[in-house]
């Protein structure tokens, strides 16, 4: 990027470096890698209070998780912050007899039926 403004014969980096080689010889370029974001926590459930680990959600496909005690679901944020359901995301809930299982190692996502 910063060759193709230097190239431009009117810009203000061609002005103050003549030449490249003087313009790589004062410019320190660092690039800091980025902190990798954590698979899981431990966070307590909102409904019972039961400390549980969490998983980050799949790209967000399905962000809900059963609690481990009580049974009951509630939404994981994509910073695996954990809240309780609103009444519209109760509503949309699926079964049940339906099971999400997400495979965060593998990238997969598979919904499994229970048949009575």
């Amino acid at each position: 990027m910063l060759r193709i403004m230097w190239r431009k014969g009117d810009s203000s980096l061609r002005r103050i470096y003549p030449s490249w080689e003087e313009l790589e010889a004062n410019v320190d370029i660092r690039v800091k890698a980025p902190k990798p974001k954590p698979v899981h926590v431990y966070r307590s459930c909102p409904t019972c209070g039961v400390t549980q680990k969490i998983t980050r959600p799949l790209d967000e496909l399905f962000p809900f998780e059963k609690c481990q005690s009580c049974k009951r679901p509630f939404h994981v944020n994509n910073d695996l912050t954990i809240r309780k359901l609103t009444e519209e995301e109760k509503d949309d809930m699926p079964a049940e007899w339906v099971r999400i299982r997400e495979d965060l190692n593998k990238k997969k996502l598979a919904i499994t039926f229970r048949l009575e």
